[in-house]
């Protein structure tokens, strides 16, 4: 199964916030023994470098991205990415962003916390809970 992690699920992961952080490293867990494959775009990449930046330091930041890219692959965001963004439903262009590189790449699912902001997506939009739910059934 072709998983594609939001910036929020995988800052949860590495910054170790929010109700969702037992759910987020169940579903790294599953990436990691290769249940499932994950995915994440390099734009998220940059995202999440830039504000660990913020919050605390560019080493901290640097490491933690290497630690991510240690089992996460990274789809490019490209030019067919960004115009079919712009030409999407979706009101918050960097999520049409990600949906649509998660749709080109042809992914199973994409977990977010913020499942409404992605409701014109083609693809299953589930938060962590609910995807862990679903693989248990």
């Amino acid at each position: 199964m072709k998983v594609f992690l939001d910036s929020d699920v995988i800052l949860d992961f590495l910054t170790g916030r929010n109700l969702f952080l037992d759910e987020t490293k169940a579903i790294i867990d599953k990436g990691l023994k290769y249940e499932i494959d994950l995915y994440t775009s390099s734009l998220i990449i940059a995202n999440i470098h830039y504000y660990i930046s913020r919050i605390d330091s560019k080493s901290k930041a640097k490491s933690k991205v290497q630690k991510l890219t240690s089992f996460i692959k990274i789809l490019s965001v490209g030019e067919t990415e960004i115009l079919n963004a712009l030409d999407s439903k979706f009101s918050d262009f960097e999520d049409a962003i990600q949906n649509q590189t998660a749709e080109n790449q042809e992914m199973n699912v994409l977990i977010t916390r913020n499942v409404k902001d992605f409701k014109h997506s083609n693809i299953a939009i589930l938060n962590p809970k609910e995807f862990l739910n679903f693989v248990k059934n």
